[in-house]
């Protein structure tokens, strides 16, 4: 069963930050499609924010 979290509103803050970002970065590398060397850091930047959502460390998020 799914335990409540303290501090839910920092932690909703902490992953719309991460969406944000996330979009960003997207963003940067859809604009510059052409050019390899930005879109390969694009891509890389995603992967390090994705897993480091998907580890799930809240108490981490929260400090």
């Amino acid at each position: 069963m799914p335990q409540a979290v303290a501090n839910i509103d920092q932690l909703d803050e902490h992953l719309m930050e991460v969406v944000r970002a996330l979009h960003g970065a997207v963003k940067q590398g859809l604009s510059h499609k052409d050019e390899s060397k930005i879109m390969d850091t694009a891509i890389k930047d995603c992967k390090e924010m994705l897993d480091e959502v998907m580890k799930g460390n809240v108490k981490e998020w929260l400090n």
